[in-house]
């Protein structure tokens, strides 16, 4: 049988490569074409499309005519492809804006969107991962919403990859493991999810059919022949998103396997022939390019970034110096790490210079130097970062065993890979032997095996993925003593993100207020409110917002009813009563008036649930504020809450009457506590705690200036400024 060969073409986020293998793997030539990045406004990230085609036709030519080969002897050709993207097309297929990006970040009200038509939990159970701003759905909305005009002109939509393989072939089709990163397809069915179109309202016409990656999606047109060389009618496959591409070149396809890849991100990736999910959506579960198979991986989104940075920051004079002698500055770092002892000398970091998705799925979170002291030096600082990095890799991996997914061998690839000090440390932390394999083209080597199997070359992708990776040489063995330090060392590097995370919402809110001069009132949705309570799906909000508009609220003043008939309808105390709590008896009241100031703050020894009639605000402090019977006013905080929700505010959260918001007159919240709680108060001593109580499990800690505070209502106190928020 003559010579043949296959083609396999990288589409990443710099630059489209395409490298021509011969059908034992070996790469003969490869060609790689940059394209710009568009970044108009903070936070976003697009491509022209077309870009990527002309990069595809120039590459593919280019490597034709390096090697020299026959075209045809080109059995087949496959993409892998940056995830996520969005490219939209009109009527006659031409593209009506630039690509929204994976690494764009304007659609976080589009997320909280589709969590609240889907039900977090259910998008969860249905695609395996929750709505986050890098997936394609978030992106569909927000084109809807901001670009009506073009979304109204859309008749196709399409992944970066799907759209140059559609301008080579003329056929529409979109990739399963791609596809699997939209929040729009039914993961275990491997097809688009029709109760999640319907809930988003996106019409299905506007998806093309699903198909496997290594099923032929169609063939090589004389069009895409003539500027490109090949020969027309050259079999393309589906091809893969670029981390399942990368998995097969890396040599995972069967259970057991896993790679860790530590390039600019960092990704633990594991194949799993059952569809494992992660409740919670900490790591993403798509799709594998192997048939009936799927993927759990995870990514840290600063990994290499984070030693690039240290290696800017702080190699600047070394960096220099070694690029005039043609050395290569990240060995020497790496050196001078290796002198400083495991742990760094007591100093932790943590890699979040990006913000995070796993497991943390933070934008808000930073990177932190846990433990810095005088004696630290660069060097110190360097082992750090390189901890840091590979502690987050364990604190992902913890999750996949959680998932049953528990590899004993790692495949160590990208930059981190090629370091033995690195690979060693992986080995230590994460407790497990870690190999290399020999080439260095892992999507491209992965779309390659993919075209093969399209061409007939390959019975079965494992069988590609057998013949075409090779092992390297490199095998690490998990130190005994190392992994037992590392055990310890991670320990407190897992306790420090919960430990920060009101902080980093705090410091994202201080950057916003620092960068427009505007103090904006925060939401119940954002991190910062988790101290304080939580919102609960699944109640009926708009019957109690209509019932609410039925009671006859006196509005010149503050008025608190526990028990409202009216309020109390059969399904909605059978149903708040056993969603919120856990079937003890309640009553239904509500709480309304004119307010904009504090006043006072009052506590219940039991969880309160508050549905907002109208919108409002609360001003909140938690009990750990109170000191001797006293709460300063800088504890405090206001949060607005839209109406329609339902908050469940802990029993540990210091609150009031609400406010209304700008532009309203009054508020109106209907109240939900456990029956019997809002008695009359208690003959008790009025010393200690007992001094604090108004009515039975309830204290009211009332500020001087109050009408609470003048009638000597309470001994509690709130001292500092009396809150007002006119």
């Amino acid at each position: 049988m003559a010579q043949q060969y296959l083609l396999g073409v990288d589409l990443g986020t710099s630059g489209t490569k395409t490298v021509l293998f011969d059908v034992t793997g070996k790469a003969l030539a490869s060609k790689t074409v940059e394209y710009p990045l568009y970044q108009e406004k903070n936070g976003w990230a697009e491509q022209d499309p077309d870009d990527w085609y002309r990069a595809t036709l120039s590459s593919v030519k280019a490597v034709l005519g390096e090697s020299g080969v026959d075209p045809e002897a080109v059995a087949g050709l496959a993409i892998a492809g940056q995830m996520h993207g969005l490219v939209m097309l009109d009527k006659e297929d031409k593209v009506l804006r630039r690509a929204i990006l994976w690494c764009d970040s304007r659609t976080g009200e589009e997320c909280r969107e589709i969590e609240e038509r889907v039900g977090k939990k259910r998008l969860i159970e249905i695609n395996a991962n929750p709505a986050l701003s890098g997936f394609t759905a978030p992106k569909i909305l927000w084109v809807r919403k901001h670009e009506k005009e073009l979304y109204d002109r859309c008749t196709t939509m399409l992944l970066p990859k799907d759209y140059v393989r559609f301008r080579l072939t003329g056929v529409k089709a979109m990739e399963v493991s791609d596809a699997s990163g939209t929040n729009l397809l039914d993961i275990v069915k491997r097809e688009w999810s029709s109760e999640i179109l319907e809930k988003l309202d996106i019409n299905p016409s506007l998806l093309p059919p699903i198909i496997e990656s290594s099923q032929v999606a169609g063939r090589i047109t004389a069009e895409a022949a003539a500027l490109t060389g090949l020969a027309e009618g050259t079999i393309v496959a589906g091809g893969a998103g670029d981390n399942a591409a990368a998995a097969l070149g890396t040599g995972v396809f069967e259970d057991g396997q896993s790679f860790v890849t530590l390039g600019t991100s960092g990704v633990v990736f594991a194949h799993t022939s059952k569809p494992s999910i992660d409740p919670l959506g900490r790591v993403h579960t798509f799709c594998a390019a192997v048939p009936n198979a799927w993927t759990a991986m995870s990514c840290t989104l600063a990994a290499g970034l984070s030693l690039r940075w240290a290696r800017d920051t702080f190699w600047e004079h070394e960096k220099s110096a070694c690029e005039a002698k043609s050395e290569e500055v990240y060995n020497l770092m790496t050196g001078e790490a290796d002198t400083v002892p495991v742990g760094s000398d007591g100093l932790l970091y943590l890699p979040y210079l990006m913000g995070e998705r796993s497991p943390v799925l933070d934008p808000e979170a930073r990177g932190v130097f846990f433990g810095l002291s005088a004696r630290h030096g660069k060097a110190h600082l360097t082992r750090a970062v390189l901890e840091g990095i590979t502690l987050s890799q364990r604190h992902n991996l913890e999750v996949l065993n959680e998932m049953g997914i528990c590899p004993s061998v790692l495949t160590a690839c990208g930059g981190g890979g090629a370091s033995p000090m690195w690979r060693q440390m992986i080995a230590d932390i994460l407790r497990c032997d870690v190999n290399t394999i020999k080439s260095k083209e892992g999507p491209a080597l992965g779309a390659a095996i993919l075209a093969g199997v399209a061409a007939g070359i390959f019975p079965s992708v494992e069988e590609g993925c057998r013949k075409l990776v090779v092992k390297g040489d490199a095998l690490c063995h998990s130190d005994a003593g190392r992994a037992a330090q590392y055990d310890e060392i991670y320990h407190l590097y897992a306790s420090l993100y919960p430990a920060l995370r009101p902080s980093f919402a705090k410091l994202a809110a201080l950057r916003e207020t620092l960068d427009t001069g505007k103090k904006t009132v925060k939401s119940v949705f954002s991190v910062e409110f988790e101290r304080f309570g939580k919102i609960i799906e699944g109640v009926n909000t708009g019957k109690v917002v209509e019932l609410l508009g039925k009671v006859n609220c006196p509005e010149d003043a503050v008025t608190y009813v526990p028990s409202e008939p009216v309020l109390e309808t059969p399904d909605l105390m059978d149903d708040l009563q056993n969603r919120v709590f856990g079937g003890l008896p309640v009553e239904i009241g509500y709480c309304n008036g004119h307010n904009r100031v504090l006043n006072c703050l009052e506590y219940h020894r039991n969880s309160e649930l508050n549905i907002t009639g109208t919108d409002a605000l609360f001003m909140l402090a938690p009990l750990t504020a109170i000191k001797d019977g006293v709460v300063d006013s800088e504890a405090v905080e206001t949060f607005f809450a839209p109406k329609g929700t339902a908050i469940l505010f802990y029993e540990t959260t210091l609150h009031y009457a609400p406010c209304h918001a700008d532009g309203a007159n009054t508020f109106r919240v209907c109240v939900v506590l456990p029956k019997g709680t809002n008695t009359d108060r208690p003959d008790a001593p009025r010393t200690g705690e007992a001094g604090m109580l108004t009515h039975n499990n309830k204290w009211l800690l009332s500020h001087k200036d109050s009408p609470e505070g003048r009638a000597g209502v309470s001994t509690g106190r709130l001292i500092g400024k009396n809150l007002s928020l006119d």
